[in-house]
C-alpha cells in the first residue's frame, strides 16, 4: 500500500489548511530556512503526523517533546479550538488504485478515529491497519511493532540502533517482528515462546521466594528433615502404648474422662474428710491430756474468794464452779469424739465409692490409679505436634516438587516451540537473499559492504549488523536508508504484503554523491521514500533545482509553517518543536 495524499484539516470551519500529494520514488519535506532558523518550520512534526495518521499512541508529541520537556501550547489550544485533524489516502496504486482506505484521526485530546467514515476505538484502528497494509488477519506482532520499521523518526545510536525502534521491548518480540518481515518462522511461535518465558521467570522467582519464606534450600533436607520428625514421633508412639492402648483410650476417651473427673472428686473428698478428721482427733487428744491434769483447788478457790468479795450477790458456791467445770470438759470431749465417729463414717464410705468405682472400670485402673492420665495426655499432645510438623514438612516438599515439575513442563514447552522452528537454517537462508540487495545498495550510496547477520539463540536480539570493511559513524544514516530500501525489494521477492513506503527524519549525515545515488535507487524502487531535507543540503549535494522541485511534495519556512492555512497570510501561525530542540517564547509567534 502507498500513501496517496495527506490533509490537515479544520472540522469546525470545513476547510483545508494543508493538503500534500504523493509520488512514487523519492518524496522530499523540504526546510527552506536558513542554518541559523533551522527546526522551526514544522518538517519532522510533518512526518509525525503520517505517524498518527499510522494509529500512533500519542497525539500530543504534534505540540510537545517529552524528552525536552518542552512545549507549544499555541499550537494545543489551535488544534482544539478548531478540532484540527490529519487525514490521509492510502492505496493499492497510485495511478489505478483497486484498494482504497481513507484514515481520519482527530488531533486534539480524545480526538475520533476513523476509517473510510467509520468511527472505531484505536485498537480496532490499528488492528484494521495490520490487515491492511500486512495482510495481518491475527495481528500477531501488532501493527504499532511492525510499522516501526517503515516510519522512523528522531533516531539515535549506533549503526544496530535503528533495529531497537520498539519501546520497551523484549527480546522475543523483537524476534516475532523480525521473523515475521523476513518470513523467517510463525510469530505466534515467538509470541508463545515470550510468554512461557515470562512464566518461566515468575515460577521460577516464586519458587526462590517460598524457599527463602520457609527456611527451606533443598527438597533433600527437607527429607531428611521428615525422616527425623517420624523417628521422634515413634518413640513418643512407644510410650503412649505403654501407659494404655491408644486404640481403647481413643474409643473411651469420654467415658475415661468421667472417670477420671469422678475418682478425683472423691480422692479430694477423701483427702479433704481424712485432714478434718486429724486436726479433731488432735483436740480429742489435748483434751484428753488436760483433763489427767487435776485443778489448783487453792488457786482456784483464792481467786473465786476474790470474785465473790467483788460480787457479793454470787450465790454459787465454789463446790459448784468446780462441778460445772468438769462437766464442760466432759460435754466438750464427747462432742469431739461424736464428729470423729462422723468422719470415720464418712471416709469409709467415700473410700468403699472409689473403690467401686475402681473396680467397675478394671481396663483403665492402672490409667488412673496411678495417676497417668495427664502424662497420657502431655504425650498426646506431643504426638499431634509432631503429626503437624510432618504434615508441613510433606507439604513443604510436595509445593517444592510442584514448583519443579511446573518449571520443567514450561522449559519441554519451550524446547518443543524451538524444535517447531527452523530458524537456524531459513534465517541464514533469508540473510542470505536480504544482503543480496543490502550490500549492494549500501555499496552504491556510500562506498560501505554491511551485512545483516541472523542469531537464530532465542535469548539474543534476532539481528545485527556487521560491516565488511566497516561503517563510519557519519554515514549511519545511509546504512539505514540502505537497509529500509534493501527491504522493499526483499520483500517484493518474496511476495509478502508491506507498506511500500519508507518515512524518514532529517539526512544530515548524508553528502553529495551518496544523496544523489541515494535518491535514484529510491526512484528506481517503485517505492515511496518520503525524507524531511534541508534546502541548502540539497543544493549542496549538486541537485538541481529542476529535480528538487520535482521530488518536493511540501516545502516550509518561517513565512509558510505546517500549521498556516493555504491562501490566507491572516491565520495563526504557529512554531514546531524539532528535533528535540526547545521552543522559547521569543521564537513563537501568531498572527
Amino acid at each position: 500500500m502507498l500513501i496517496k495524499k495527506l490533509k490537515i484539516l479544520n472540522t469546525v470551519e470545513e476547510t483545508t489548511i494543508r493538503e500534500v500529494n504523493f509520488h512514487i520514488g523519492a518524496n522530499f519535506v523540504v526546510d527552506m530556512e536558513e542554518s541559523k532558523k533551522h527546526n522551526k518550520v514544522g518538517k519532522t512534526t510533518f512526518l509525525k503526523l503520517i505517524d498518527v495518521a499510522l494509529g500512533a499512541k500519542d497525539r500530543n508529541f504534534i505540540y510537545s517533546d517529552p524528552e525536552t520537556n518542552s512545549s507549544v501550547p499555541e499550537l494545543e489550544q489551535f488544534l482544539l479550538s478548531n478540532k484540527v485533524a490529519v487525514e490521509m489516502n492510502i492505496c493499492d496504486n497510485l495511478e489505478t488504485p483497486k484498494k482504497t482506505h481513507i484514515l481520519h484521526v482527530e488531533l486534539f485530546n480524545r480526538g475520533k478515529y476513523r476509517i473510510d467514515g467509520e468511527v472505531i476505538s484505536q485498537y480496532e484502528y490499528r488492528k484494521t491497519l495490520n490487515e491492511v497494509l500486512f495482510n495481518n488477519v491475527k495481528n500477531t506482532p501488532t501493527f504499532r511493532q511492525l510499522i516501526n520499521s517503515f516510519v522512523r523518526i528522531s533516531m539515535s545510536g549506533d549503526n544496530n540502533a535503528f533495529l531497537r525502534n520498539i519501546s520497551r521491548a523484549s527480546t522475543s518480540t523483537y524476534r516475532g517482528v523480525y521473523n515475521y518481515l523476513f518470513n523467517i518462522s510463525d510469530p505466534a511461535i515467538d509470541i508463545e515462546r515470550d510468554e512461557l518465558k515470562r512464566e518461566l521467570s515468575a515460577v521460577e522467582n516464586a519458587e526462590k521466594q517460598y524457599k527463602k519464606f520457609q527456611g527451606t534450600q533443598t527438597s533433600e533436607e527437607i527429607g531428611q528433615v521428615i525422616t527425623a520428625l517420624k523417628n521422634e514421633r515413634q518413640i513418643l508412639q512407644n510410650k503412649l502404648d505403654d501407659i494404655v492402648s491408644s486404640e481403647d483410650f481413643k474409643k473411651n476417651r469420654e467415658k475415661i474422662s468421667e472417670i477420671r473427673q469422678e475418682y478425683t472428686f472423691l480422692t479430694n473428698k477423701l483427702s479433704e474428710i481424712e485432714y478434718k478428721s486429724k486436726n479433731n482427733m488432735l483436740r480429742i487428744e489435748e483434751l484428753e491430756k488436760n483433763s489427767e491434769n487435776k485443778l489448783n483447788k487453792n488457786l482456784t478457790f483464792e481467786f473465786f474468794k476474790e470474785i465473790k468479795e467483788k460480787l457479793p450477790d454470787i450465790n454459787k458456791s465454789f463446790e459448784d464452779l468446780v462441778s460445772f467445770n468438769d462437766q464442760l470438759e466432759k460435754n466438750k470431749l464427747n462432742y469431739l469424739r461424736t464428729v470423729q465417729n462422723n468422719f470415720n463414717a464418712l471416709a469409709e464410705e467415700v473410700e468403699n465409692k472409689r473403690q467401686s468405682l475402681l473396680e467397675g472400670n478394671v481396663a483403665f485402673v492402672s490409667l488412673i490409679a496411678d495417676n497417668k492420665i495427664e502424662e497420657y495426655n502431655l504425650i498426646s499432645q506431643q504426638l499431634t505436634q509432631r503429626d503437624k510438623e510432618i504434615s508441613e514438612r510433606e507439604q513443604n516438599l510436595k509445593t517444592i516438587a510442584d514448583f519443579s515439575k511446573k518449571i520443567e513442563e514450561i522449559k519441554q514447552k519451550i524446547t518443543t516451540l524451538e524444535r517447531k522452528t527452523s530458524e537456524g537454517s531459513s534465517g541464514s537462508e533469508k540473510m542470505s537473499k536480504f544482503n543480496g540487495y543490502f550490500t549492494s545498495i549500501s555499496s552504491r550510496i556510500s562506498g560501505e559492504r554491511p551485512v545483516l547477520t541472523y542469531n537464530s539463540d532465542s535469548n539474543d536480539f534476532p539481528l545485527g549488523i556487521t560491516e565488511l570493511e566497516g561503517t563510519s559513524t557519519g554515514t549511519r544514516k545511509s546504512v539505514i536508508a540502505a537497509y529500509d530500501l534493501a527491504y522493499q525489494q526483499f520483500a517484493r521477492s518474496e511476495k509478502k504484503a508491506v507498506p511500500n513506503f519508507i518515512v524518514h527524519d532529517v539526512l544530515e549525515n548524508i553528502e553529495g554523491n551518496d544523496l544523489h545515488s541515494l535518491i535514484q535507487i529510491a526512484n528506481e524502487s517503485h517505492t515511496q521514500y518520503i525524507v524531511a531535507i534541508l534546502k541548502e543540503k540539497l543544493s549542496s549535494s549538486g541537485i538541481s533545482e529542476e529535480e528538487q522541485e520535482e521530488l518536493q511534495v511540501i516545502e516550509l519556512s518561517s513565512e509558510d509553517r505546517l500549521f498556516q492555512r493555504e491562501n490566507n497570510t491572516d491565520a495563526p501561525i504557529v512554531d514546531m518543536i524539532e528535533n528535540k530542540k526547545s521552543v522559547k517564547d521569543k521564537d513563537i509567534k501568531s498572527a
